[in-house]
């Protein structure tokens, strides 16, 4: 089988797949979302593997992500006395605050 015909049906499986949602306690979610991240999975993958099902997936890198609006940049390029216009500058003093904030927690 070609490769391309091989992922089409890995894509059409993929389509037909069902996606369950759960509203459960923020207690439950925090609980999956810590297991998750000390398994280095995704929460869903983590939910995988409590129901004893096939965890398809890599161990993932978690990564923190936020948005920033325009202004908030200028207000932190101010506080950290950055070019407004240098996100990338932005970006470290945010990373090197969070790393900061993590060792005393």
């Amino acid at each position: 089988m070609s490769d391309a015909k091989a992922k089409w049906q890995r894509q059409e499986q993929a389509v037909r797949a069902t996606q369950m949602a759960f509203d459960l306690s923020s207690e439950v979610q925090k609980s999956i979302k810590k297991q998750a991240i000390d398994q280095e999975l995704t929460p869903s993958d983590m939910i995988r593997k409590i129901l004893g099902l096939e965890v398809k997936s890599k161990k993932t890198r978690q990564r923190l992500s936020f948005n920033l609006s325009n202004e908030e940049i200028e207000l932190l390029a101010a506080r950290f006395e950055v070019p407004a216009d240098d996100k990338r500058a932005v970006k470290q003093r945010v990373a090197e605050l969070l790393i900061e904030q993590a060792k005393f927690s």
